[in-house]
């Protein structure tokens, strides 16, 4: 049974390096759009969200297997890979195998309700020591390099990411 439900507006979200990158925040979350110069690709992005956590209710640790990431990406983009963090400690990956045609990319508009492309479901439950964040990477799909410096379809809209305790 859910105990407690705790969501991030998509403004809270941070790029590791803004270079090569467009950041905007609106009243709807963060739009993050690439940048580039003539002849030169994108290069992915790793983001990171912070998930306001409850560690103890009622004297009981609580425990966490469904977070959410809810996004909109354009055609050129998509999200690559994505890690779960509990404070300094990585509990779970899903990372693209790029080699194999690009499985598990997350890319369209899954930004304005739940869904099973924005939903994340840990193996196990895990149970929460410090703060939940979640990490991914805003990658490039494919680059129109004729008309720099920004692909107006490189874009990744951020509007909320959020986490079920029990």
């Amino acid at each position: 049974m859910i105990k407690h439900a705790s969501w991030a507006h998509g403004n809270a979200v941070v790029p590791e390096l803004q270079s090569g990158l467009l950041i905007r925040h609106w009243g709807w979350g963060t739009q993050m759009q690439f940048t580039f110069a003539l002849n030169q690709s994108p290069q992915p992005a790793w983001c990171h969200i912070p998930i306001p956590t409850p560690v103890i209710v009622d004297g009981v640790r609580l425990r966490v297997q469904t977070l959410f990431l809810l996004f909109k990406t354009g055609q050129h983009a998509a999200i690559d890979n994505v890690h779960i963090f509990d404070g300094p400690n990585r509990i779970h990956t899903w990372d693209t195998n790029l080699g194999n045609g690009g499985a598990g990319r997350r890319s369209g508009d899954h930004s304005r309700g739940i869904d099973s492309v924005n939903t994340l479901t840990l193996p196990n439950p895990h149970s929460v020591m410090f703060g939940m964040s979640i990490a991914f990477t805003f990658a490039p799909v494919a680059i129109s390099v004729s008309a720099p410096p920004v692909d107006p379809e490189g874009t990744l809209l951020i509007t909320a990411a959020g986490a079920d305790f029990f």
